[in-house]
């Protein structure tokens, strides 16, 4: 495992684990699997319609999203082509989208909630360098500026054989200290704490040695909603460490999901572990704390990875119900 960047890692995964499962996604009523070959091929479908629409190394993306699949395979897009992940969380308002992406010079911005859609149309004049807006949502409207994100998909597809070589040409230039991603401060002066290709790799394999005892035949599970570097990148351990995952899409999605997925490992921030204890001790029907929880896990969790560990009257439960805490501070400090 000596990749240095992004893309050389998801080249190197993708040729030792071809047609292995590494992604699950709710489709209808059924699961619809996804290969490593199907999420390599998904990656440079969205790459080659950026590489169409002008976006450059060094260009900038701003993604106003959940952390779901859709998003992550943009974000390796991104990554592919030497560009700039600047993510907000999925409910982030207009104001501060737009005050983003003029101060970074932002060239395209993926959105996941449709009801900006309007709003987005009417300050379009304002966002002097953005030249792309794609909603994850199959929104409609006839403006040259604004897409779905299907028909990314649909148009990237048709043009990846023809931007098959340059596109393989920009990846392989990509190097370990071209700039991966700017998480925006808090105080809300435009300035951001800025994470090379080369350190994120860094922290992947830092976390993967750090707990070895997570093989490949585990899955993880997740749904996360914030733009902190933990909740962005935690995911990618799935890619570091050649593991299966399932994202719900909702919250709504992660109760029902976790039930017929059955992970091993949870993916959590510290608040939506204490919402996952809220929600299972309020409704007890005489079963003990313990199986209730475990019940409402999927039956199968052993590890938690999350950002902070949660109050001690929680991490009581989830031990005693035979599961493990797994900290990241090497992704909580990257912030601090």
């Amino acid at each position: 495992m000596n990749e240095k960047t992004i893309p050389e890692l998801v080249a190197d995964r993708s040729k030792e684990y071809g047609t292995r499962l590494l992604f699950q996604r709710r489709d209808g009523w059924s699961w619809k699997q996804i290969t490593w070959l199907d999420f390599d091929r998904e990656v440079k479908n969205i790459a080659s319609f950026l590489m169409d629409a002008g976006f450059k190394t060094g260009d900038r993306a701003l993604i106003v999203s959940s952390n779901s699949l859709d998003a992550i395979a943009t974000e390796i897009a991104i990554y592919h082509l030497g560009g700039i992940l600047v993510p907000l969380s999925q409910k982030e308002d207009l104001g501060k989208i737009k005050e983003v992406a003029n101060n970074l010079n932002t060239k395209i911005i993926f959105i996941e909630d449709d009801s900006l859609l309007n709003d987005i149309v009417n300050i379009l004049d304002e966002l002097k360098s953005v030249e792309k807006i794609i909603f994850y949502p199959d929104v409609r409207i006839k403006h040259e500026r604004i897409t779905n994100f299907k028909m990314v998909l649909k148009s990237g597809l048709m043009k990846r054989k023809k931007l098959h070589d340059e596109l393989v040409e920009v990846s392989e230039n990509i190097g370990p200290d071209n700039l991966a991603a700017i998480f925006i401060n808090s105080e809300g002066d435009g300035s951001g704490t800025e994470v090379s290709q080369g350190a994120l790799i860094e922290i992947l394999a830092c976390v993967s040695h750090k707990y070895s005892q997570i093989g490949i035949e585990d899955q993880s599970f997740s749904y996360m909603t914030t733009a902190s570097p933990f909740s962005k990148f935690i995911n990618y351990l799935t890619l570091f460490m050649g593991t299966r995952a399932a994202i719900a899409e909702s919250r709504k999605d992660f109760y029902e999901d976790i039930l017929e997925v059955m992970p091993t490992i949870l993916f959590e921030t510290k608040s939506g572990l204490h919402a996952i204890y809220e929600k299972s001790m309020s409704n007890l029907n005489g079963i003990s704390r313990e199986k209730k929880l475990r019940k409402d896990l999927g039956g199968r969790i052993k590890y938690i990875f999350t950002d902070f560990l949660p109050s001690q009257e929680v991490q009581n439960l989830f031990l005693s119900s035979g599961v493990k805490f797994l900290e990241v501070p090497e992704l909580n400090n990257l912030i601090d």
